[in-house]
């Protein structure tokens, strides 16, 4: 008995001490916080503070030892989000993840990023003659420091790799990344031409989406739509990548008159795709003749976004249409030639090869015309004798990418109009960029080279490629953009709306509904003046006014009332129904019900002609969204009759009262009896989600959350989730930062990110905003030196034996 004792004993102790070494292991792999660090290439002795949230606060001597010391402490924070960018936008994450990423490999390859980014590096940096490419190249020294130091994050111990040096290609290829986000013409415009072809410009017309007369290169129908529905169906970006992607955003500017401290305010919140690591990497460096706080995307050196005491800016999608898709004309008996002008091109061709982790490498061909890369490889579904290759038009790949040279000259401007010719190089990349500066200006500006395009074209339809006049003539000049510098009203706002139009032209794009901008219009003109809690308030906002329009229509239709009599449960429901303020907080029962019956009302009207399949794929998308309030406010849409019943027709009435009856026996099934427990944060949910948090059970380790969720779609607070049937609805895509600046006092900005500053599991810093995002709390964005003295130091000091 003894002996059985004793071996007990010494079993637990060697699980205990193996569980102390794997612990202490780990520990390794955590980042540096404090302490000193040789750092190769340095000059001088760079001071990092961390504050109490893990955000690196750098003072340097000069620029190109901040750079080299942000990439290092970036790296320690956000390596492995670095190398899931790049390799998820070069394709080639099957290397390291296996034979299931081959298809987002394919898909990403023929986007043909990379090849644009190896291009526009070559040419920038043919001669290293100008300050930002020596920042540039001494941010990447950092960043390659780190790795060779072998203390690597967990992940790459996980999947048992470890990542090569970042190179100034890498840089390029994060922007083109950052550009794919900013457009939807590859989602949305096969959507747009299958109603257009299939259904009609009737049903255009009821979306808001008039093209009668628009398009006159499109002339090749026949069988058009099935070919556009079958492009669409494998191309959901957001869920094949592994990193997130851009969906839209929300800032404005108040001027000094309209500000309770007299001087200039700034807000911002950009809307990406959730995950682990968050977007948003926060630092504040400072050198002689330099300060800026700024939020940094992983892989690049300059902010994003940012401010110091002379100036700030915000950013949100200035959704201009920079893609076209065209449908080349094939030679009938030469696969490898096309048609232009009644003349016969070759093909390019492009030997892929893909290499895959554990498996063989997966050769194939990628074609392009003269309009660019031939899609038709990366949808099998395509795939009949009779179909034409579907070729991409981006700019990106025809223009030169100065998008690193605008930010570095962004982050450097002293004043207005330098801040202004910064943003006039901006090409690939369509923002709404917002600027306050301590002079009291406050300025908008559209970013990105505009598309001139013939009259006629309609850029939301695949064109004919075999006739040159449908092709791109040029770009608009910059101050064609559209902008506005110190308005009288005192307020800018911007949330991917449609802009004003310039020289009497609106420039064709997939922009927002507009609900965000209307609401945030209104409520800025409800009071005189406004402070950094008042905006705290107003990004929090999370009432629709559109939505409450919606319930006062199906409210007031006469079949309603039959519904009463199915009992009292039923009755409840309408009556929380009836009563909704139109608010999504998580304790409301309103919106729980109302989002159900939104689905099932435009289920009722889109689904039997789209197809029910097809219908759920895109019920979210913007294209759709754009047109809820004109499609449901038209009582006689053509959309509200059900083809599939030949002998009736049915009203917005009917499906008005089959959504009703359908969502609350739905809701009662899901959720129970009691519509008092219907409350919004038990369907609308929140999981950041972690690469590697996808497989289990390593969600337990790297994923944060689940956190019941306030807000919801096209709201200020835009919480946004996909429509649909099962009453559950995980949230996928929000405010990747908040941003409050009052220019009366620039040391004391205020933001919040959603997890936490690092991306290291092991880092204290992994989640440790969280809770604070959910809640509607910020922390202070701390740029007085004196407030930082007690805080963890790591002192970066030169090699010694260099």
């Amino acid at each position: 008995m003894k002996l059985l004792k004793r071996i007990v004993l010494i079993v637990l102790l060697i699980i205990f001490l193996s569980f102390i070494a794997i612990y202490l292991w780990l520990r390794t792999t955590a980042p540096t916080y404090e302490g000193h660090q040789e750092l190769k290439g340095l000059t001088e002795e760079v001071k990092v503070f961390f504050d109490d949230y893990g955000i690196p606060h750098l003072y340097a001597q000069s620029a190109e030892d901040a750079y080299k010391a942000l990439g290092y402490v970036h790296a320690q924070d956000r390596l492995f989000q670095m190398e899931m960018i790049r390799r998820a936008t070069s394709g080639t994450l099957a290397e390291i993840l296996g034979e299931a990423l081959i298809p987002t490999d394919k898909l990403m390859r023929t986007l043909s990023i990379r090849k644009a980014a190896i291009n526009s590096a070559s040419k920038a940096f043919e001669t290293i003659d100008a300050p930002y490419k020596k920042q540039t190249l001494a941010y990447l020294e950092g960043i390659n420091q780190f790795i060779d130091e072998d203390r690597l994050p967990l992940e790459f111990k996980l999947i048992g790799f470890k990542p090569e040096h970042f190179s100034i290609e890498d840089v390029f290829i994060t922007i083109g990344y950052m550009s794919l986000s900013f457009t939807s013409a590859i989602s949305e415009e096969p959507l747009l031409t299958r109603i257009h072809n299939e259904l009609g410009n009737a049903y255009m017309i009821d979306l808001g989406l008039d093209t009668t007369g628009t398009n006159t290169a499109n002339t090749q129908e026949t069988k058009e739509s099935d070919i556009i529905s079958q492009i669409l169906a494998p191309l959901h970006i957001q869920e094949l990548l592994p990193v997130p992607i851009w969906e839209g955003s929300n800032n404005w500017a108040i001027s000094k008159e309209r500000s309770v401290s007299g001087k200039a305010l700034l807000a911002n919140d950009t809307h990406i795709k959730y995950a682990q690591p968050a977007v948003w990497y926060e630092a504040h460096i400072n050198y002689p003749g330099f300060e800026m706080f700024g939020y940094y995307l992983a892989g690049v050196p300059f902010a994003i976004i940012g401010h110091n005491d002379r100036l700030g800016w915000g950013t949100t999608i200035f959704p201009f249409d920079n893609m076209d898709l065209y449908r080349e004309t094939s030679h009938p008996d030469n696969p490898m030639e096309y048609l232009v002008d009644d003349q016969w091109k070759a093909f390019q061709l492009d030997i892929q090869t893909i290499y895959v982790k554990d498996a063989e490498p997966v050769s194939y061909h990628l074609k392009y015309s003269h309009h660019g890369p031939i899609l038709n490889e990366v949808y099998p579904h395509i795939g009949k004798e009779e179909q034409q290759p579907i070729s991409l038009w981006w700019s990106l790949h025809n223009l030169e990418n100065k998008s690193l040279e605008a930010l570095y000259l962004m982050n450097n401007a002293s004043d207005i109009t330098a801040f202004e010719e910064a943003v006039s190089l901006v090409d690939i990349i369509g923002q709404n960029i917002v600027y306050a500066d301590a002079d009291d200006n406050i300025a908008w500006w559209a970013s990105g080279r505009i598309p001139i395009r013939s009259e006629g074209i309609n850029s939301k339809l695949i064109l004919d490629g075999s006739h040159s006049k449908n092709d791109i003539t040029g770009y608009y000049d910059f101050e064609k953009n559209p902008q506005m510098i110190n308005p009288e009203s005192g307020i800018l706002v911007t949330a991917n709306n449609k802009p004003h139009a310039v020289d009497g032209l609106v420039y064709p794009g997939y922009y927002a509904p507009g609900l965000r901008a209307e609401r945030l219009s209104i409520l800025l003109n409800t009071r005189n003046t406004w402070d950094l809690e008042s905006m705290r308030q107003l990004q929090l906002d999370n009432l629709s006014e559109r939505d409450t329009m919606i319930r006062n229509l199906i409210m007031n239709s006469l079949a309603i009332n039959e519904i009463n009599s199915e009992g009292e449960s039923f009755a409840h429901a309408l009556k929380y129904f009836k009563d909704w303020d139109g608010k999504s907080g998580v304790g409301s029962v309103g919106a729980t019900i109302y989002n159900q019956i939104l689905y099932h009302v435009l289920y009722n009207a889109m689904a039997d002609e789209l197809g029910a399949n097809y219908f759920d794929k895109n019920v979210s998308r913007a294209v759709v969204r754009s047109g809820i309030r004109k499609l449901v406010t038209n009582e006689s849409s053509i959309w509200w009759d059900n083809v599939s019943t030949a002998h009736t027709t049915e009203s917005r009435t009917d499906a008005f009262t089959a959504a009703v009856y359908k969502s609350i026996s739905s809701l009662k099934e899901q959720l129970g009896d009691n519509p008092s427990l219907w409350q919004w944060g038990r369907v609308h949910t929140l999981t950041h989600i972690h690469p590697i948090g996808r497989q289990k059970p390593f969600n337990l380790l790297f994923n944060v959350g689940p956190f019941a969720m306030a807000g919801s779609n096209d709201v200020i607070d835009k919480e946004s989730f996909k429509y649909n049937s099962s009453g559950e609805y995980a949230v996928g895509s929000g405010p990747a930062m908040r941003f409050l600046l009052d220019f009366s006092n620039t040391d004391a900005a205020w933001s919040v990110i959603p997890t936490g500053q690092s991306g290291n599991v092991m880092s204290l810093h992994y989640d440790d905003q969280a809770r604070m995002f959910v809640e509607g709390s910020y922390r202070k964005q701390i740029m007085d030196k004196n407030e930082l003295q007690d805080l963890k130091l790591l002192i970066l000091s030169p090699l010694e034996k260099e």
